[in-house]
């Protein structure tokens, strides 16, 4: 059955051979990818009976819903095998943390009489009983005067709050998938740089990874100053977004 994401799921194009900007495109690929630089996951990945986080009931949640997420090679071919790989007979990685409950969402044919009384009683469901003797056009009559009644249709964001989720995980706000796109390419370029020795400056970052911001428009030295000071702090904000998820995410928090 296909389960039901509040929050944009990744596509892949090819399981093979994952597209990266679909997988770009769905926040749950930053979520993985903050556990993957998190030096304490990492670290109860590499040794779950580890004494020093025994005690820390939250991270050990963490790691028995999320799992081993240490890889080598492409990420993006990490994240789709991590996201598809199985929990239980019925679901992948993916829906089991962050889809909708089946119950929750699902729209179906009711055929058991305890699901029945069930559905009486649960004020989030609506239990409509049609007889198979009226013609399509009196039932859709029926069900449209009942729907005016009983229910009231959301559109737009609000259908798409996370806060409105019921899932295992769900973000914390919502976010521009951009954002975080860019303060991991910059997070990355650091760790790239510092595993080659070199301490790399804001504005040059900025250039590798294709930050840009708006430019004044007086006199060229002026200018040169004020875009040199304004990358530097654009810089920073994506260093801090980045810091800030990989920390936030043992807790079972993102965005």
């Amino acid at each position: 059955m296909r389960r039901y994401f509040i929050t944009q799921h990744p596509t892949f194009g090819s399981y093979a051979n994952p597209i990266a900007s679909k997988i770009e495109k769905s926040p749950y690929f930053y979520w993985w990818l903050a556990l993957t630089l998190n030096t304490d996951y990492l670290e109860i990945c590499n040794n779950p009976s580890s004494k020093r986080f025994k005690t820390n009931d939250r991270i050990q949640q963490v790691y028995e819903d999320f799992g081993d997420v240490r890889y080598e090679g492409d990420k993006f071919k990490a994240f789709t095998q991590w996201w598809r790989s199985k929990v239980s007979d019925t679901e992948t990685r993916g829906e089991y943390l962050f889809s909708e409950p089946l119950t929750v969402n699902a729209v179906m044919l009711v055929e058991d009489k305890e699901i029945a009384i069930q559905s009486v009683d649960d004020k989030s469901s609506l239990l409509i009983r049609i007889p198979k003797a009226l013609n399509r056009k009196q039932i859709d009559m029926s069900i449209e005067r009942i729907f005016t009644k009983e229910m009231t249709f959301e559109r737009g964001r609000q259908t798409r709050n996370p806060n409105r989720s019921n899932a295992r995980y769900s973000l914390s706000n919502p976010i521009k998938v951009e954002t975080y796109k860019m303060a991991f390419n910059v997070y990355e370029q650091i760790l790239l740089a510092e595993s080659d020795g070199e301490k790399v400056s804001n504005y040059k970052l900025a250039k590798v990874v294709g930050l840009k911001v708006g430019s004044r428009t007086t006199d060229e030295v002026y200018d040169k100053a004020y875009e040199h000071r304004k990358i530097s702090v654009a810089v920073t904000r994506k260093k801090k977004t980045a810091i800030d998820a990989i920390i936030n995410v043992v807790e079972g928090k993102f965005g």
